[in-house]
């Protein structure tokens, strides 16, 4: 799973914009990994307001995909008002053997999923220098 907001703004963080996103994608298809990106409700309005597309554009999957170059099935836009962060602990809570791509520690649910961040395989980070897109413990 990537959590694709997060992601997304550490990319943005570095004039990268969907660059990172995309390429962590691509890496983990490339080693056989099935690719599940999570982004919070707001994620067209961000894009948006970061120059992504313009204001009257439909909010679609399709404009996902052609932003982050990820497949629609690959796509999933949590409800208004529910952070994506809920989706990813719960999917991981239920799939032990799958891992998140994300800088977020997720310090806030630690009491509602010890046994997600018992360790730390469930998570890789990602780093940005000088332009290259790095996966972190993985």
């Amino acid at each position: 799973m990537i959590d694709g907001s997060n992601i997304y703004h550490l990319g943005h963080d570095h004039r990268l914009d969907a660059q990172p996103l995309g390429e962590i994608a691509d890496l983990l298809r490339s080693q056989g990994y099935r690719v599940v990106c999570f982004f919070d409700a707001n994620i067209f309005h961000t894009l948006c307001e970061h120059g992504a597309f313009p204001r009257d554009k439909r909010h679609s999957l399709e404009l996902l995909s052609s932003i982050f170059g990820l497949e629609d099935d690959e796509i999933y836009v949590v409800p208004s008002g529910v952070q994506a962060d809920k989706y990813i602990l719960e999917c991981l809570k239920n799939m032990p053997i799958s891992f998140v791509v994300t800088n977020d520690k997720y310090r806030d649910y630690a009491s509602k999923y010890p046994t997600v961040m018992k360790d730390n395989l469930w998570r890789k980070g990602v780093a940005i220098s000088g332009g290259e897109v790095t996966l972190l413990h993985h």
